[in-house]
Order: C-alpha cells, then sequence, then structure tokens
C-alpha cells in the first residue's frame, strides 16, 4: 500500500476495504475504543465497515487514512480529513486510534501535525476544525499540542455514560 504522508514514528496511507478484514472492526465494536465515536451506536459488521470505507473514498470531499506504526507495520488508528469545504476552504478533522498499546504516547498528535502539514501544503486549506466530548481530555491534548486552539464549548451537547457532557470546538488557522 502506498505512503500517503510519512512521519517520524508513522505514516499515513489511504483506508482500504481491506482493512475491515483486520482489527479495524474490533475497534468499531468495542466500547472501551468507540466510546467517543458517533459510530458507536451502530453495530458494525464486516459489510458495513467495508459499504463505509467504499463510500467515504469515493466522496472526493474526504480523505480518509490509516494511522500505521512504523516499527511494526501495523494499523493503530484512522484520520480523515472532510468534507471539505471547496468556497471557504475548510474541513473537518475527526480520529481514532484504536490499538490500545498506542494509546498516550504521542501518535494522535503525530498524525494530527502530518494532516495539518497535507492539508495546508497539499489541499491548499485556510482552516481546519475538530470537535471532542469535554471528557475526551486525551482528544483534546492531542489537538491542542498539534497547534490546534480551543475556540468554544457547546453545553450539554452530547450524551455521554448516560449524562449530557460539553462540546468542545476546536481549531486552526493556516498562516
Amino acid at each position: 500500500m502506498r505512503k500517503l504522508i510519512e512521519g517520524k514514528r508513522i505514516y499515513l496511507r489511504q483506508v482500504t476495504s481491506g482493512d475491515a478484514e483486520g482489527r479495524y472492526l474490533q475497534w468499531m465494536n468495542d466500547p472501551a475504543i468507540n466510546r467517543f465515536l458517533e459510530s458507536r451506536y451502530q453495530k458494525w459488521s464486516k459489510k458495513s465497515l467495508k459499504d463505509y470505507i467504499k463510500a467515504i473514498n469515493k466522496n472526493s470531499a474526504n480523505v480518509f487514512l490509516a494511522i500505521v506504526a512504523r516499527d511494526k507495520d501495523v494499523h493503530i488508528g484512522n484520520i480523515k480529513v472532510g468534507p471539505i469545504d471547496p468556497r471557504y476552504k475548510h474541513a473537518d478533522v475527526g480520529i481514532v486510534i484504536g490499538e490500545r498499546a498506542y494509546w498516550g504516547k504521542g501518535f494522535a498528535t503525530e498524525a494530527i501535525k502530518l494532516v495539518i502539514g497535507y492539508s495546508f501544503k497539499t489541499l491548499k486549506l485556510h482552516k481546519l476544525t475538530a470537535g471532542a466530548y469535554a471528557n475526551n481530555v486525551g482528544s483534546i491534548k492531542a489537538f491542542r499540542r498539534a497547534g490546534f486552539s480551543i475556540e468554544g464549548v457547546r453545553r450539554d451537547q452530547f450524551c455521554c455514560n448516560r449524562a449530557y457532557c460539553d462540546g468542545v470546538l476546536l481549531g486552526i488557522v493556516n498562516k
């Protein structure tokens, strides 16, 4: 598989339907991994995951990338840029690190930094945004370490563990 973006400890490549054959399907159905994903409300099958991958890759407004650890050449998560707004030149970034052994070690921050560089230099975007549940401290830290700033908070925006929680809005501008 072609490496699209290379970093120090990871590289990013397109997510393919073959990834649904691996651990990606397990991540999507694991409550500890998907607890901060809106996709957690769906039970994923190999077919539904392959259909999702096919649909998102078919839509040119999205860049859907696998995060691969270079040391073991293992798929550890995904990062998505999109949908891309061609008029205002901005897009949202979403990320999941599915392999627990890679949590809390800076892999998400590295992936976000790589996507920022690609989005600003190659895609010529002006701004990237992201959102996170307020209790998803790891994700917020990763985005902030990558250069994103908190732009706002939406009170009681989401339901987390049977209680409402705030949504944190983050952004970074290409200067």
